[in-house]
Formats: C-alpha cells, sequence, structure tokens
C-alpha cells in the first residue's frame, strides 16, 4: 500500500503558508530590460584581406556600432566545485548567468554576433565570465586552449546591471570582434521563480483548495 500524506483542516493553513514562504524564497531571476540609449555592439572586421598581383590591397571594413534593446534574465546560484574527486573536497563558488535571451542586436546578430548566456564567478556586486574551460575549471587539470575566447566582466547590484566584453565571429581563423557594452534595469516583476518555486506554488494551491472544500462540506 502506498502511503498517503493527509493534512488535517486545521493544519492545512499552516502547511500552506509554509510552501508559499519556501516558493517566495527560492525565486532567484530576475528580470532585466536594456537601455538602448547607453547599449551597443561594435563590429571590428577580422578576416583576412587578399591583395592582387600588382600588390594593391583593399581596405578592411571600417567598425560598426550597432544598438542593444531588449531583456533577458539574470541567475544567480552557489555552484560547488570539486578540486579533488578521492576524498571529495571542493568549495562553494558563486556564479551568476544570464538566461531567456530576448534581444535585438539590429545588424550585429547578422554578423555573427551572440549574446553571452555562459556563466560567470560573482564576488559581491562583481563578476568575471570567460568562455575558456581551462580558466574555471580547477578540477581538470591540465588543459591545453585553442582559439579566440569571448569574456565579460561587470557588476549587478539586483537591480541594476553594467557589462563590457567581447564576443568572437564563428571563424577559426581571424575571426570577427564584437566589442559591447550593456545597462540593464530590473523590471517588473522583478523575479521570476524558478521550476521548483512553481511547483510548490501549485501544491499550496491544492492544499487551500482541499481546505475550502472540507469546510463546505462539514457545513452541509
Amino acid at each position: 500500500m502506498k502511503p498517503t500524506l493527509r493534512i488535517s483542516r486545521a493544519a492545512a493553513p499552516a502547511v500552506t503558508a509554509l510552501l508559499l514562504s519556501a516558493a517566495a524564497s527560492s525565486a532567484q531571476a530576475v528580470l532585466l530590460t536594456i537601455d538602448p540609449a547607453l547599449s551597443s555592439v561594435t563590429y571590428t572586421f577580422g578576416g583576412m584581406v587578399f591583395c592582387d598581383a600588382d600588390g594593391n590591397c583593399p581596405e578592411s571594413p571600417a567598425p560598426r556600432a550597432f544598438a542593444l534593446s531588449g531583456s533577458f534574465e539574470v541567475e544567480r546560484t552557489m555552484q560547488f566545485i570539486y578540486y579533488s574527486i578521492y576524498p571529495p573536497e571542493g568549495y562553494y563558488r558563486d556564479e551568476i548567468r544570464f538566461r531567456s535571451v530576448s534581444i535585438d542586436s539590429g545588424g550585429a546578430a547578422q554578423l555573427g554576433f551572440s549574446f553571452p548566456t555562459y556563466f560567470a564567478v560573482a564576488d559581491e556586486e562583481a563578476f568575471a565570465g570567460n568562455e575558456n574551460a581551462c580558466t574555471w575549471f580547477p578540477s581538470m587539470g591540465s588543459c591545453m586552449s585553442m582559439g579566440f575566447f569571448g569574456w565579460f566582466s561587470g557588476e549587478f547590484d539586483g537591480r541594476a546591471l553594467t557589462m563590457t566584453g567581447t564576443d568572437f565571429s564563428e571563424h577559426y581563423y581571424f575571426p570577427d570582434q564584437f566589442n559591447f557594452t550593456i545597462v540593464a534595469n530590473a523590471v517588473e516583476p522583478a523575479s521570476v521563480p524558478a521550476p521548483g518555486t512553481l511547483a510548490c506554488l501549485a501544491a499550496a494551491a491544492l492544499g487551500l483548495g482541499a481546505a475550502r472544500r472540507r469546510r463546505v462540506s462539514a457545513g452541509d
């Protein structure tokens, strides 16, 4: 026989309050909107220029600036990092990551710009991230890095974010470079529940519904 959890009518409000409290404390993602007046992407050509037989070489395309707009989520978590498997030892690292990107970068996206969604290591309000896995995972031991890696850094105080960084196109040799600056601020609703939060809210709603049905039955 499967165990069944029964909640008395008197205990239902307390259980519901506990579930709602847990739901509120587990909200981690913050929705931000970009300030297009202060945010931009600067494109710099990185490809090869071929000269003709007479030595005449075309000029490289001039840098181009594109405006950034839209919104995205900032998620902050504590991640346990192992530096020894046997015995298991490690430490907790404060990480920040950008999720659910809905950003318009105009022609920069068509040229290969990609807004960074890889994690960064945070220290209070400051953070810095790098696509090179050798930089962030000490447990990997020896590691050889090849190619061009994007990076970004900035500050986030829970409401306002400033970020600068560099992204590269997917060309392995002489990739195009994109330097970007982003200024964003939180908009209402300030917090977006994580999946576990939604489960808690659903359980709380069921608890309230069950308690109400019992009260109606008792009144009949």
